[in-house]
């Protein structure tokens, strides 16, 4: 397997670490989230739509299954954002959460933790994070700040303080490539729907899209 990274876009809209990325179900557009700011992006012309700002904070955010919405949690409430109507709707309290150094992927049948020590260990579904992994690649010349499944759920990428994003194949149990991607600590990363799109983010704010192909065989 083969991964070809070429970078389209970059913003420094952010004033802290990009701490989640999440991609639209259609993949038209998508946010970035640091602790002080929410910003949602046009994914098809890579440019900012709109930024959300709170007193309170961020501290996790997402689409709804449906894309209908956008929801963020501020100073332990869920706001509700209509993208259609383009406004605020409901507001309640509860909580969601952010995915950070773990992720899983149903079709596969795997979760993936990133670990202190560089690595990333993976499990089935049903097991218990106190279990032995499965099986383990690595490693990072650093802790695993973040870890995903692209959709096909045969590749796995993974953003470490090393400030290198790297690409591991989950099916033939080796790393794939690595892209020294950022100049600080990659934090955050996404994949669009149909897997030829990811986006990345790091300590400093700075958000990148990259594209991305991918070749079967050696």
């Amino acid at each position: 397997m083969q991964i070809g990274l070429n970078q389209r876009a970059e913003f420094k809209d952010h004033q802290g670490g990009i701490k989640e990325i999440g991609v639209h179900p259609e993949g038209k557009i998508f946010f970035a989230r640091s602790d002080g700011m929410l910003i949602l992006y046009d994914l098809t012309k890579d440019r900012k739509i709109h930024g959300f700002y709170n007193s309170a904070g961020f501290e996790a955010a997402m689409f709804d299954p449906g894309g209908r919405s956008m929801i963020y949690m501020s100073d332990d409430r869920l706001h509700y954002w209509d993208l259609s109507k383009w406004h605020e709707f409901l507001v309640v309290p509860g909580e969601v959460h952010e995915f950070r150094d773990t992720d899983s992927h149903v079709g596969i049948g795997l979760k993936a933790d990133g670990n202190n020590e560089g690595s990333i260990e993976f499990r089935n579904l049903e097991a218990d994070e106190t279990d032995p992994p499965d099986f383990v690649l690595g490693s990072h010349d650093n802790y695993v700040e973040y870890v995903r499944f692209h959709p096909s759920g045969k590749i796995v990428a993974s953003g470490s303080a090393d400030m290198t994003l790297r690409f591991w194949d989950v099916v033939e149990r080796k790393p794939v490539s690595t892209h020294k991607a950022h100049s600080d600590f990659v934090t955050a990363i996404a994949f669009s729907p149909d897997g030829k799109t990811v986006i990345t983010g790091d300590y400093s704010g700075v958000l990148k899209i990259w594209d991305l192909e991918i070749k079967d065989g050696e």
